[in-house]
Formats: C-alpha cells, structure tokens, sequence
C-alpha cells in the first residue's frame, strides 16, 4: 500500500512494507521541496491502527489515533531537496489504511546576522576516571519565549553522554537542541565527556546561527584542573578502566592529582564478589571473595572528587571471569547521564543498583546506522564498552543490521540478495569487532544477533534456509574473508554459518548466539495450529495436559528450523528468545481492565508456557538459553515494600505511556498483589498446578520463578523497554519507580544463596 501526501512544504509518503494478521511495519519519508535547509520538523497526523515502536524518529505525543512525530535528534535537519525516512511497526495487520490530516512543520535555517539575546554556561559538576560531568545552561535574557533553537560549537573534548536536549555531531564540533525556554528563564542540559574539562575547550558558539557568548565554571568553581583520583599501580598515562585481580587481598596507594592525599571511602556494587575498603593512609584494600566482576566507588571527601573502577576476579587459573554460574540479570542501558547515574548509585541495601549484564543496539543498518551515529567511527560501541568495564558489568550488543529503516520478510530478503548492502553489511560486523577488540581483547563481550530475520523466513518462506538465496559471496568481495577461510554458499544458511565464523575468527572471546522468535511458525504451524492470539494462548481451549506437549513440539520444530539455518555453527554459544518489545497494556489497552481478552498480558499458565517453549529450545539445540528484551512492567497492587519510601508499597503504573503494566516482572520475580473482579479470576488461574501460585480472598502470590528458567536452560535474563513508550526500569527515575531494581536486589540477597543455573550441554 502507497500513499503519498504533497504540500507545498514537504512531500511525506507512507508504505506498508510488511504486514501479516496480527502485526505490519511501515515506512514515512518526508521530501523537504523547499528551497533551502529546515530544521526542528514536526510531522502530524491521525492513524487507525496503533504504532507500536518507532526508528529513526520519536513519538512526542500520542492521543487516540492522532501522533505527533518529531526528529530522532541526529535527523534534526533536512537539506534542501533532502530528505528523511523513518520506520515502525504496528497492529493490527493487513492494513487498509493510510496517514490521514497530514500536516508537516519545520523551520527554516537562519542566517547568522542576527544576535540574539542569549547565552551558554557550561559548569563542572564532577571528573573521575579521565571523565567530566557538567551542566550545560542556555539562557533566555530576552522578553519573548524561545522556541526551535539549536546551540552550534566547538569542542576539543569527547562528549559522550547528554541529558534535557539532543545532541549530534557535525563537521565542525557538535550541535544541540531542545525544548522552548521561556522569557527570562533558562534551560541546564547535563553533559558528559573525556579528560578534564578545560577553560579553552569550548568555542565559537552559535545559537540558531547568531554568535552568543560561552563561559566555563569548573568544579568547585575553581580551576579546572581539580584534583582527580589517581591509583598507583594500576593507572598509567590515563585512568585505567578497570583492574583484574587474583582471589585474596590486593591493595594500592590512592593520591589525587599532584600527589595530595584525600580523605576517602569506598562502596562496592557486588559484595558477593568482594569488599573494598581504604585506610587512613589513602591505601585501597580490595578482597576478592569470589570468581565475578564488581565495580567500586570511590570518593574524596576533600576534594569532591569520585572515581570507578571495575575489578575482575580471575579464577584459580588465571582466567577472566564469563558469565556468572548463576542465572545472570541485565538490562538495556544507554550511556546517557541518566542511565549511568543509576547504575553509579552504589548502596549497600535494597537500594542498591547491581546488574550483571548491559546491553544496547547496534542497529540502524550497514549504510547510515550505528557507527555514524554520537561522534562516529563506531565510537557507540566503544563508549559503552569503556563504561560497562568501569561499573564492572559485561557488556552485550544486539547486533540488528538485515533491517535498516524498516523491516519486515521482503525488506531482508532484498537486503541479503544485495551484494552491494551485504558488502557493507560484513565490513560493519567486522568494525564491531574490531572495536571490541581494541576494548576489550581478553573479556567477555556478548552478540545478540538479528532478531526477526530467521524467523520472518520460517514465517513466509515456504522453504528451508538452505534453499534461498542470499548474497553470502559479499564477505569475500568485502575483503572480509578471503580464499583461505571456509566457502560458504549463497544461501541464507551460507549466511549465518560466514557471519558465525567471521565472529569466531576475529573474536573469539565474543560470546554470541542467534534471536529466535515465539512467532516463527508458517501459517498452520510446523505442528500445530497456532491461535490468532499466538502460541502461547494454545492452552486456553485445550487445557494445560493436551496443549502444553502441542507448545513443546512446535517450539522443537522452530528451532530446528534455526539449527537448518546454521545458528550453532562455528562457536554459537546459546540462543536467545525475547517475549514482545512492549508492555501488555502498551499493546492492548483493555487488558488492564481484562486480561483475559489479551494476547501479552498473560497468567501464570501462559508464561508456564513460554517456559515450555524455551525448555525445547534448550533441549532442541543443546545451547543454553538468554531471554532477551523482556518487558519491565509488573502486575498492579503490588505487595512489594518499597525501600525509597519511608513506608508502604509501591505506586501502581498507570497504563499511560512509559507507565505500562506486564506480568514478566512479576513472574521471574515472584511477588504478591491484590485484585478483584476480572483480573483476580484471571491472574489466580493455575490449571499446571504451579505450587508458587497461592491466593487468599484478593490476595494472589506468585513465587519467583527463576530456578525454574534456570532448569528449563535459562542462564541470563536480560530486561529493557523495547520501544520508547515502554516501562523502564532505569533512568533517573525509572518509570516503574524502582520495582525492578528492587527486585533484583532482592534475588541477589536470597538467604539460600542465587539460583545456581544447570551445566551446559557439550
């Protein structure tokens, strides 16, 4: 479906570029016809089906049917003649619709003649670990409100991090944008970036292209060469991310810049793994209790002055440490102020924010994706990896390329049976990699790769990987491989089976598998009918004793539709299933009054089901089992305590945007929560005789449910909202007010000790 609409403006054409019965993507693209550049562009219009997640752009706001899209930040300009696309997907399918009330807004790129009455601060608020963190004000002196600004300048420094505005990296230095600020008032944007902050770093700034004065305040408003924290014997020229240790004692001299001795202490965010401490002679004391990886805060109270470090403990041999031998907790986590401001809130009790797993995207395709993103060259990869090793966590990627813009079954298969786009695709798997091994040579790094693409095959295809097409030669051409590695065939099996090996070859310490879909089944089943409401549903008319089996077999015949496809090949080292990119009422709104009626809001049965599921995984393919992407949210009326309060529980989510109730918190978790009328009778159905589930009067207890992952295969649980108008579980604050984070504390310090995950097959 085509639709194009015209203004005098802009053109803005709409595609549906996959659609199947429940779910479609789609694709926009705005032609600016003007005849010179715009920037800050709006485009509205109303929808009947609902937008799920959005690439490329961001939804600022969403009423009914009606969106108001805005830039993705980076895509803030349009040349003249230029243009924008971006993509989402939606429900449900076979649309028969198109974007009506069209209205597109931008405006133009000003000349610089004009000054106006505005101005930049930058202060310093914190330096650790050859890192900056500064507050970024842009004043508003004059008497009419300030709207569609963009603040242009020169940086000899990195920026690494921003929050309150969007940031992109131009030719020159950088640029920023961001809301209206008011007559007379002000806006503070906190930024982060490389080395210490310097008086001369920032230059020949412009705001919407008049010059504007720019000023530096370093911290404590002294100079800006304030004290940092400097350990001997570990640091060097620059301030080591982090330090790998032996089991017992290990100590090292503290002194900050110049050799000034502080007055310091130390908090650490895994105490399983060890315990530091410092003495009055500014001497770090580490004692590492257990193979693992911790992170450690220190701070001078003298000075102001904070540093982190990561520490891992190598094991009685020698080695770094993997994965834990328990079952691993993850989330997604950007490098944004606000992300990392959460995991740095290093605490000794429930408030604690230890995770063991951080993962982002590298995504937006081989063209114009992720490396050009931030400062470019791939620096997303590289920062993320630098601050994972400094908080002590290892960090993960999901490497997401086949799509770009949009995807779908016909958007991969054109993009694997182009030579050209599979050319670059190899050369940006092999920057990825090559990155990660400036990073991080000898430690863990783990690879999600390339949710939906095997499983839109399994889908649509009608035949086995092996039998279509895809341009596998590009590898070689690239000059990726050559004539002295394996030839694989032009085939999507040749496909996995060289992007397998090329992660083998140059990587090896990469620990990767391949993302499996709940979905992936051909219409009618591989063996059995799937319901409209998707496989897990499959009990719901038949029961637990007849539908489960008919759950585990179709799960076998998908997954065995993905070993055919070559997924373990070459060193895989598990398999990965995500649940939905959104949360239940997110994705149907009535399913917080009903449940019942829902396809994602699911009880204790159904989610018995997915571990049905991943059990055939598991035993299907002999590799242990990551999920992936589940979503934040929890079931309402928590019974939870909640430590940030001084009593009581946690507030409910409101089932608005970023505000979203799902059931998977609650079932990995366990927890008690109240209900009436509907959702009590649906939430306290336990038909597999589950003995966690327990109800009095209103009152429903599901007990944790991870040993049970970890006896079906599971060995790392990785939670994060998928798509913008999910739950979050981190940030500053999170929008589940820091049930998720709670929780987790709470499985760390389980009395009995953390769940220990079975031993992988050979």
């Amino acid at each position: 479906m085509l639709a194009q609409i015209a203004s005098a403006d802009a053109t803005v054409t709409y595609a549906t570029t996959a659609d199947w019965q429940t779910e479609f993507t789609g694709q926009i693209t705005i032609v600016n016809n003007g005849p010179s550049a715009v920037q800050n562009w709006v485009l509205q219009f109303d929808f009947a089906p609902s937008i799920l997640s959005i690439w490329d752009a961001q939804i600022s706001q969403h009423n009914a049917s009606h969106y108001v899209v805005i830039s993705a930040g980076w895509n803030n300009t349009i040349a003249a003649g230029g243009s924008v696309i971006f993509g989402f997907s939606g429900s449900p399918g076979n649309v028969n619709s198109v974007p009506q009330n069209v209205k597109f807004t931008a405006t133009a790129v000003p000349s610089n003649s004009t000054p106006l009455p505005l101005s930049i601060s930058v202060a310093e608020t914190s330096e650790f670990n050859n890192q900056f963190s500064a507050v970024m004000t842009i004043i508003n002196s004059g008497s009419a409100p300030f709207a569609n600004w963009t603040a242009d300048f020169n940086c000899d420094q990195q920026i690494t991090a921003i929050s309150g505005a969007d940031l992109v990296r131009t030719a020159t230095g950088y640029e920023i944008s961001g809301p209206s600020i008011p007559a007379g008032g002000q806006l503070a944007v906190s930024i982060k970036g490389a080395g210490a902050l310097d008086w001369n770093s920032f230059s020949n700034c412009t705001l919407n292209g008049a010059p504007c004065q720019i000023s530096i305040t370093s911290l404590g408003g002294q100079s800006a060469n304030t004290p940092s924290i400097f350990i001997a014997g570990i640091d060097t020229a620059t301030a080591a991310l982090q330090v790998s240790v032996s089991l017992g004692p290990s100590s090292y001299k503290l002194s900050l810049s110049g050799g000034a001795l502080g007055k310091y202490s130390a908090v650490v965010s895994n105490s399983d793994v060890l315990s530091a401490s410092v003495d009055d002679s500014g001497e770090l004391h580490i004692v590492a209790r257990a193979t693992g990886r911790a992170g450690i805060k220190i701070q001078d109270s003298t000075s102001g002055a904070t540093r982190f470090l990561g520490v891992r403990v190598n094991d009685p041999w020698g080695s770094p440490p993997r994965l834990p031998k328990y079952l691993a907790l993850g989330t997604v986590s950007e490098d944004t102020s606000d992300d990392l401001g959460f995991l740095e809130d290093f605490q000794p009790d429930l408030t604690n924010r230890r995770v063991d797993i951080r993962y982002i995207y590298l995504n937006g395709g081989p063209i114009n994706g992720w490396d050009t993103w931030g400062n470019g060259s791939g620096s997303r990869a590289v920062t993320f990896i630098r601050n994972s090793r400094m908080l002590g966590v290892i960090p993960f990627f999901v490497f997401y390329n086949i799509p770009d813009s949009s995807e779908g079954y016909q958007v991969d298969l054109q993009h694997v049976q182009d030579a050209a786009y599979m050319a670059a695709y190899f050369k940006n798997l092999k920057l990825a990699l090559d990155l990660i091994n400036q990073e991080s040579p000898d430690d863990m790094v783990g690879i999600i790769l390339e949710p939906d693409f095997i499983g839109y095959l399994a889908q649509n295809a009608n035949q086995p990987a092996s039998a279509i097409t895809a341009i596998t030669s590009a590898a070689y051409s690239s000059g990726v491989l050559s004539s002295s590695d394996p030839l694989f065939p032009n085939t999507v099996q040749g496909l996995v089976q060289a992007i397998n090996y090329t992660i083998s070859k140059f990587a090896p310490q990469v620990f990767f598998g391949w993302q499996m879909n709940l979905w992936a089944s051909p219409a009618g089943g591989f063996t059995t009918s799937v319901p409209n409401t998707g496989l897990m549903h499959k009990t719901d008319a038949l029961g637990v004793a007849t539908g489960r089996p008919l759950i585990y077999n179709e799960a076998s015949a998908i997954t065995r539709y993905y070993l055919s496809a070559g997924i373990a090949s070459y060193g895989a080292g598990f398999v990965s299933i995500d649940k939905y990119g959104l949360d239940a009422t997110g994705f149907q709104a009535s399913a917080a009054q009903d449940p019942a009626d829902s396809v994602w809001f699911w009880n204790n049965d159904q989610w018995q089901n997915y571990l049905t599921f991943v059990r055939a995984m598991h035993d299907t393919s002999k590799l242990p089992v990551i999920l992936w992407q589940l979503p934040v949210g929890h079931i309402n009326s928590s019974l939870r305590k909640d430590p940030y309060a001084s009593a009581g529980t946690f507030p409910d989510l409101m089932n608005s945007n970023r505000s979203l109730e799902d059931s998977s918190s609650t079932f990995f978790f366990g927890d008690s929560f109240t209900s009436s009328g509907a959702r009590l009778a649906f939430f306290s159905k336990n038909d597999g005789k589950d003995p966690k589930v327990s109800v009095s009067g209103q009152s429903i207890t599901w007990g944790e449910h991870l040993s049970d992952s970890a006896a079906a295969g599971v060995i790392a649980a990785l939670f994060g909202a998928g798509v913008g108008a999910s739950t979050t579980n981190i940030g500053t604050p999170p929008t589940d007010s820091y049930w998720w984070i709670t929780a987790a504390q709470s499985y760390y310090a389980r009395p009995a000790g953390i769940l220990r995950r079975p031993p992988r097959h050979h």
